[in-house]
């Protein structure tokens, strides 16, 4: 994903995660701090960035439990996300083909907007589908 994202925007990219050393961190944060990164991707800590000028948050595979820090400080970048993308008036997208169980009642209640994707971005195919009655499965072992 870093990959696309690089071939399409070029330097203009940060990326923050664990497996940066000290040193690299420092760059990227600086890179940030400086205005020079117009985008920033990283894993949970990367809500902490010094972005100067938010212009949205996207959360990818938002339904995934490593949102949530049980590290101290504790923290959930979700509820953070919710936060900054309130007091910068920028939207925050929340994505996943299967949503966090709260995320998908908020959207079906409205609280939330739902936006449905019905086409893959590299247009490959949808999987097939199938819905199994287990209760039927059972019954036939008997």
């Amino acid at each position: 994903m870093v990959d696309r994202f690089l071939a399409r925007f070029g330097d203009v990219i940060s990326v923050l995660h664990s497996k940066l050393s000290i040193g690299e961190r420092y760059d990227q944060w600086n890179r940030i701090k400086e205005g020079k990164s117009k985008i920033v991707i990283g894993a949970r800590s990367a809500i902490f960035a010094p972005i100067e000028k938010l212009g949205i948050i996207i959360i990818d595979e938002e339904h995934d439990s490593s949102y949530k820090s049980d590290m101290s400080p504790r923290f959930n970048s979700k509820e953070i996300a919710k936060y900054l993308a309130k007091q910068n008036d920028i939207p925050l997208v929340l994505g996943s083909a299967t949503p966090d169980i709260g995320t998908y009642e908020q959207a079906k209640n409205d609280k939330i907007e739902l936006i449905t994707l019905t086409k893959r971005a590299n247009k490959s195919s949808l999987p097939n589908v199938e819905i199994v009655d287990l209760r039927q499965e059972l019954a036939n072992r008997k």
